[in-house]
């Protein structure tokens, strides 16, 4: 599965709590180029993608491949951007009591179930 730079960056941004027009500031772009990365999936310039890393604080390989180097494993690049996506939900799920943490992992179990089927 190809990852999509734009998406990895959109994903980054949202685990961080930021926005895209923070980042267009930081980085000296318009956000319209955002949106159009996105949308065209292309790669920005070595340079300014270096500086999207740099501000984001992540290692630039992450953005192009949604993997981490740094992790010697062979999961998918798409993990490390998963994990990202639904960080907080998860922090938001555990801190649920039992009780009522229970009844919605089995419904998510379930619903993933009958995808399968």
């Amino acid at each position: 599965m190809n990852v999509n730079f734009w998406e990895v960056v959109i994903d980054e941004l949202e685990y961080q709590g930021k926005t895209r027009k923070w980042l267009a500031s930081e980085v000296g772009i318009d956000v319209s180029t955002i949106g159009m990365g996105l949308k065209r999936k292309s790669l920005p310039q070595v340079d300014l993608a270096l500086q999207i890393a740099a501000t984001l604080n992540v290692p630039v390989e992450y953005l192009v491949t949604g993997k981490n180097q740094s992790t010697n494993n062979n999961s998918e690049p798409e993990d490390l951007h998963k994990y990202h996506k639904y960080a907080k939900t998860i922090e938001n799920l555990n801190s649920l009591p039992e009780y009522e943490r229970i009844p919605i992992i089995n419904l998510i179990d379930e619903m993933s179930k009958r995808q399968k089927d």
